[in-house]
């Protein structure tokens, strides 16, 4: 019940990040989803498969 509040915050975070590098120019505005989805992913896959040794 935690983890989905918990990527949910962690995405509004890196949606943050992702504006503040399109406002100053080190990336694209087209970049910044699929850039926040690829972490996501990657940060969701860690977090189940430490879930799952520490149990």
């Amino acid at each position: 019940m935690l983890k989905p509040a918990i990527l949910a915050l962690i995405r509004q975070v890196l949606t943050v990040a992702g504006t503040a590098l399109v406002a100053k120019g080190y990336i694209e505005a087209s970049d910044v989803e699929p850039v926040i989805g690829a972490l996501l992913t990657i940060s969701s896959v860690i977090w189940s498969i430490a879930d799952k040794r520490g149990r």
